[in-house]
């Protein structure tokens, strides 16, 4: 099973810090939010489901436990790190909880024909955080999204192709221009894409994959797994 491995991204183009956290179960944010207040932060709800908006002087943090992600303009360490046992002591969550629902943080699918529409959900490889990483070369997929990935994919056949970008160029791919660097839209075989995945704080930058901007993977002739076996995600998901 993956491991939780607590390590905070700072984007020094978009002036962030963000902190990776397992998706969170209404216990675990309960637990996040009274250790925020006994350090001194106010903590008022957010936006959304299980989103939260923690106050202390002028720092300000985002939590969003559906997704699983902590953010602010200033370090989180010193803040969040210190619950981060309590959290994972926690106990998955109840008896009878489907794993589809674990499953639909992760992704969603269409199918027309042969085709199907692969949306994905990470915490920070989409759309305006997408830009910024690779702006300063960095990956936020988390381990439990690539393992989501390669138990959807990994029965592909090894003529599957999947439209994803990559770090260098290959036949007939398309060169795209974020910031001072390159990279390339290209289709790739799907076992490719897998082995050469990228992930937060590992893999080799010069032959990486990454996922589309938009997160959105067209699929053709592929086999997609739509059954996610969420006990292999750890402490990634306390879902399941």
């Amino acid at each position: 099973m993956l491991r939780f491995q607590l390590q905070q991204i700072h984007i020094l183009s978009l002036g962030r810090y963000f902190l990776p956290l397992p998706k969170l179960t209404d216990l675990q944010l309960k637990l996040l939010s009274a250790h925020l207040e006994g350090r001194g932060f106010s903590v008022r709800p957010g936006s959304g489901p299980r989103k939260r908006i923690a106050l202390k002087g002028a720092q300000r943090i985002a939590i969003d436990g559906r997704l699983g992600l902590a953010s602010s303009g200033d370090d989180l360490l010193d803040a969040i790190a210190p619950a981060v046992p309590e959290l994972l002591a926690s106990p998955k969550e109840g008896v009878g909880k489907i794993a589809s629902d674990g499953a639909a943080r992760y992704f969603s699918l269409k199918r027309s024909g042969a085709s199907v529409e692969l949306q994905l959900f990470p915490r920070l490889e989409s759309l305006r955080t997408w830009t910024f990483l690779r702006k300063d070369g960095m990956c936020g997929l988390t381990p439990d999204e690539a393992s989501v990935l390669k138990q959807l994919l990994g029965r592909a056949s090894p003529t599957s192709q999947v439209e994803c970008v990559t770090a260098g160029p290959r036949q007939g791919s398309t060169p795209l221009q974020v910031g001072r660097k390159v990279y390339y839209k290209s289709a790739v075989a799907v076992t490719e894409f897998l082995s050469s995945l990228r992930t937060v704080g590992s893999g080799r930058a010069d032959s990486a994959s990454y996922l589309p901007r938009d997160s959105v993977m067209e699929l053709r002739g592929a086999q997609v797994e739509t059954r996610i076996r969420m006990e292999e995600l750890g402490e990634w998901c306390y879902l399941g």
